[in-house]
């Protein structure tokens, strides 16, 4: 059996951030791709059928990515056993996301009873205050979880392949939040919400 070498968790976000920078577009480049994405989803829909859309994309999002932290949880609690549990990253996303978009009738009735819901309360009131202030809070909620659900499964999957070479250290119970910082850290530097030292500053921290 090959001896594994040694990284810790920041060696974890330096791969991760290379990967991203080599993998996807500069943040200017990216906006516009998922701008042209909802206009894309627009089409050939009423204003009302749009929204309903809107909303249970972002139901679904919102969910995968409530699941996807779990997982990644998980993968951390038992990243350096001796024998980790053999998970097929690609297939359990898959499952999860089958399992999400099954729930997601369920979930609607459940958000957009009428009753007060504090899970998506800012969402709630930004439709009460009329659809041009709700349909942009639609637009930037599902901007943001669009591109988080993106580098957090691509976090997962690095995950994935560093485990089986490497023993990590400073795994403790602090590293999961660590992690999940940083993602939507870099999350919204691709949105263009925070500059590139934001993030080196959160790093340092």
């Amino acid at each position: 059996m090959m001896k594994k070498k040694n990284a810790d968790i920041e060696d974890l976000l330096t791969t991760f951030a290379d990967h991203i920078a080599g993998s996807y577009p500069e943040p200017k480049q990216f906006r516009d791709n998922i701008v042209s994405l909802l206009e894309q989803k627009r089409k050939g829909k009423t204003e009302s059928d749009y929204i309903l859309s809107l909303e249970k994309n972002i139901i679904f999002l919102s969910d995968l990515v409530i699941e996807g932290e779990a997982f990644l949880e998980m993968l951390l609690s038992q990243i350096n056993d001796e024998s980790p549990v053999d998970v097929k990253v690609e297939n359990y996303l898959q499952e999860m996301e089958s399992r999400v978009r099954a729930n997601i009738p369920e979930r609607y009735d459940e958000i957009f009873s009428g009753q007060k819901n504090e899970e998506f309360a800012e969402l709630i009131d930004a439709r009460d205050e009329g659809v041009t202030a709700y349909l942009e809070k639609l637009s930037f909620t599902y901007f943001y979880l669009t591109t988080f659900r993106m580098l957090l499964f691509e976090f997962l999957n690095i995950l994935c392949v560093v485990r089986e070479e490497y023993v990590i250290g400073r795994v403790d119970f602090a590293a999961p939040g660590h992690l999940i910082s940083h993602i939507e850290m870099t999350a919204n530097y691709y949105l263009g919400n925070v500059g590139v030292g934001e993030i080196t500053a959160d790093e340092e921290d």
